[in-house]
């Protein structure tokens, strides 16, 4: 059996060695996640290619959904997740990472510049060049948690 762990760094190594000694790998890639409540992770696991990478949180514009597929972007590169959105939005930083519509969460660290758009909404460019839309229904919470 194979298992992902999403739990924080001073917890890894002990619930690791535990799980190995049960004869359960751990593994990235897996399926299978067993996570801790209430922690933020540092990386996530994305698929490009056929390649599997570790991509550090802190390197992340944003993440879209178009239906079941959800993409991270890291500069120019896109990679694959497997997690919903829902769950990532439960496990990134809410310190750094924040939802700005139903198919979209960005890193506040990586935009580049807010325009007002019409009907309550804004268009985000973020640092890659990216456009994104902040939607009516998070327009008010968007503008809470950058303070304008």
């Amino acid at each position: 059996m194979k298992i992902r762990l999403l739990v924080s760094d001073e917890h890894y190594d002990s619930i690791a060695s535990e799980l190995i000694k049960k004869g359960i790998d751990i593994d990235d890639s897996a399926e299978l996640i067993l996570s801790e409540s209430n922690v933020t992770v540092s990386h996530l696991i994305g698929r490009r290619n056929g390649e599997i990478y570790r991509l550090e949180t802190k390197e992340i514009s944003h993440i879209e959904s178009f239906a079941h597929d959800i993409a991270a972007y890291c500069g120019e590169d896109e990679y694959r997740l497997s997690e919903t959105l829902k769950r990532l939005e439960e496990i990134l930083d809410p310190k750094e990472f924040i939802r700005v519509s139903n198919s979209v969460i960005v890193s506040v660290s990586h935009i580049k510049s807010i325009r007002p758009a019409l009907s309550q909404k804004f268009m985000l460019t973020m640092k890659n060049g990216a456009k994104v839309d902040v939607t009516r229904t998070y327009y008010y919470i968007f503008k809470e948690f950058l303070g304008i």
